[in-house]
């Protein structure tokens, strides 16, 4: 159901709604009068409609979403549990009747409770994917009720990551602290290669070979390959022994690891206790001067525009703007 203004001027509307035949008009002089004609013709047919309403409860519409799509996403279940609770909070309504007025309530209560505006958008996000998606199967037929609700906007701020001399006071923490010896070899995958801490501690022994690590299942479903030192391969080689291709090098050590960064004096930003390792291979790598293009493809980034927010840290970055500014041409001007 849209209204809009075409070329020559004119503005339309098509109304294709279930139970109701549909009307396609491209006659009207202004905006007004098509909007008019679009509130008349539903009027005429609003008992129609309400009898054909889908009556399908949100928590319905998560289980056909999570099956007809979700459990594809590598977060496909984490999603789901979200977007049940979040049903739940909503007092699971009737999915059709959903108002943007009753999702902007909820959010601002959410807020007012605590809860971050990071998350905040994370939430609208899947709940509106959810809608989106399901149109787009033909699973429901009426427009995304949130479609038009703004994301929060939320201040950028620059990444934190660890410092030379932090990182040597965490691998000695975990050196000499951790009695789970797959921690110091996650830990130092993540600064060596930018991983995500899952995916180096679900490391299997078939992903290393020839001096690289593959990492599978990634959360962007991309393999990515990265050269090692050759002394750390050779360290964990050793640390691996005799394992068949399928085993897992390492235990599960992210507690471990929190144990050994509460042992230090580190202030980590919230939220980020073991991704700071992955920062801070990405930080580290661009200030000595790498390709942001080549970090987009280790980090295994899906768009270049995730990558680019370390790119001030480059040595050059935007120096041409001292170069390039007017002021370079008048010179000093006492």
């Amino acid at each position: 159901m849209t209204v809009k203004q075409y070329k020559n001027g004119k503005w339309g509307v098509e109304i294709d709604r279930k139970g109701i035949p549909r009307v396609r008009k491209s006659s009207f002089a202004s905006k007004a009068e098509a909007e008019a004609f679009e509130r008349e013709y539903l009027a005429r047919y609003a008992t129609k409609i309400n009898a054909n309403a889908d009556s399908r409860s949100l928590k319905e519409l998560v289980e056909l979403w999570f099956e007809y799509h979700g459990l594809n996403l590598a977060d496909g279940e984490k999603r789901r549990r979200c977007l049940l609770d979040l049903a739940t909070a909503l007092k699971n309504p009737v999915a059709s009747r959903l108002t943007a007025e009753e999702f902007v309530k909820y959010r601002a209560a959410r807020l007012r409770a605590g809860l971050s505006q990071k998350t905040a958008n994370n939430h609208h996000g899947y709940l509106s994917s959810l809608y989106n998606k399901l149109r787009k199967l033909r699973v429901i037929d009426y427009e995304n009720p949130i479609g038009e609700v703004d994301f929060i906007k939320i201040q950028e701020r620059q990444l934190s990551y660890l410092s030379t001399d932090q990182i040597v006071t965490l691998l000695e923490a975990i050196q000499s602290g951790c009695d789970n010896a797959s921690t110091w070899y996650v830990a130092q995958l993540c600064l060596r290669t930018g991983a995500r801490w899952g995916e180096a501690e679900q490391l299997r022994f078939k992903q290393l070979h020839s001096g690289r690590v593959t990492y599978e299942f990634t959360k962007g479903k991309r393999t990515r390959t990265i050269p090692l030192d050759p002394w750390f391969y050779a360290e964990l080689m050793k640390f691996a022994g005799y394992k068949n291709p399928d085993d897992r090098l390492f235990t599960n050590c992210i507690g471990s690891f929190r144990r050994a960064v509460a042992r230090t004096d580190l202030d980590l930003p919230r939220g980020q206790c073991s991704h700071i390792l992955r920062h801070s291979f990405a930080s580290h790598f661009v200030m000595k001067g790498g390709s942001i293009v080549s970090l987009q493809k280790i980090l295994g980034h899906a768009n270049i525009e995730m990558t680019m927010r370390y790119a001030h840290l480059c040595p050059d970055h935007l120096q041409d703007a001292v170069r390039l500014n007017p002021m370079a041409d008048v010179g000093s001007i006492p």
